[in-house]
Parts: structure tokens; sequence; C-alpha cells
């Protein structure tokens, strides 16, 4: 599948099929999303691969109970680590960057899995601190999303988008 086709057909799916994804995969994905851009190349971004049912179980329920992230066979977390960028950057680097550049690995990986032929879904809603807990990260590292990534137990639906002409202001 091509990039553009990937970005056409990319949705965020909630429903996974019990099918297994091979683990060679998910680190090709992975690999090739470390391509994202980052400010300063300081790529301020750590990456938990979960697979262990009773830890996907600990995600569901700091997200409130959405089930799907236990049905997908791999559940992807992207953790910011603002003061990788703080130490060039400052504040700025500590409060903005690093958030850009985890959502752009994010980004990355949701295409790439469709690349794939997989389906994904970019979890935000979460309590942070519960995510931190059962990831054990160090104190300051920030989960900015939860990505189970599967094969789609569900229809992939077009959702409606503004128009161009509604979102953009061209300066010429």
């Amino acid at each position: 599948m091509d990039i553009v086709e990937a970005v056409k057909t990319r949705r965020s799916i909630r429903r996974y099929e019990p099918r297994d994804v091979p683990k060679e995969i998910i680190v090709e994905i992975l690999q090739l999303a470390l391509n994202a851009p980052s400010a300063g190349n300081r790529q301020p971004w750590r990456i938990h691969v979960v697979r262990d049912y009773r830890l996907k179980e600990l995600l569901t329920d700091a997200a409130g109970g959405q089930m799907f992230i236990m049905e997908a066979p791999w559940v992807i977390c992207v953790v910011a680590v603002p003061e990788e960028s703080a130490s060039r950057y400052g504040e700025r680097g500590r409060s903005l960057y690093c958030i850009q550049d985890t959502a752009a690995l994010i980004t990355h990986i949701l295409l790439l899995a469709r690349n794939y032929g997989l389906d994904t879904c970019w979890v935000g809603a979460f309590d942070e601190k519960k995510v931190a807990e059962v990831l054990n990260l160090p104190v300051g590292h920030r989960c900015v999303a939860i990505i189970p990534i599967g094969y789609a137990g569900e229809p992939r639906k077009d959702r409606p988008r503004k128009s161009l002409s509604e979102i953009a202001v061209f300066h010429e």
C-alpha cells in the first residue's frame, strides 16, 4: 500500500479480530516509525510494547474501560521524555516540542500499521498517573497515547471531514 492509500484508509478502530500479528511486523513498524521528525533530533520518546494480557487489562482500566484495548494483540504506549527536549530548548521543549515530537511518532506508527494492513486507534483518554504506574515510568515521563494494533474486527467507516476551504487560509 502506498502512503496516499494508507492516509485515505486509516480509521480509528475499536474492535479487533482475535488474529495474531507477528512480532516481526510490529518491530518493523516501530523501526520505520523512528524516522519521525523531532525538534533538534532530540527524539524525546520511549515506546512501551505491550502484549501481556494483565498489563493490557490494567491499561484498559486506566483508559476508563475501553475494552478494545484488551482485544488488540499488541498495544503500543508512546511516552514523551520532556527533559530530553528541555535540555536543548528549555521550557518550550519541555512543554511543547516533546509533545509535538511524540505526536509525529504516533502518526508514523498509525500510518505504517495501515501500510501493513493493520488497524489502530489513537487513545488519548486515560488516567496518565495510572498508566505511568502500570508501565513503571520514571518520574517526568508522560504517556501521550495508547495505541492498540491489530486486524479490524469492524468495518472502517468514513467520517465527515471539513473541507479545505473551511479551515485553510491562503496568504499569497
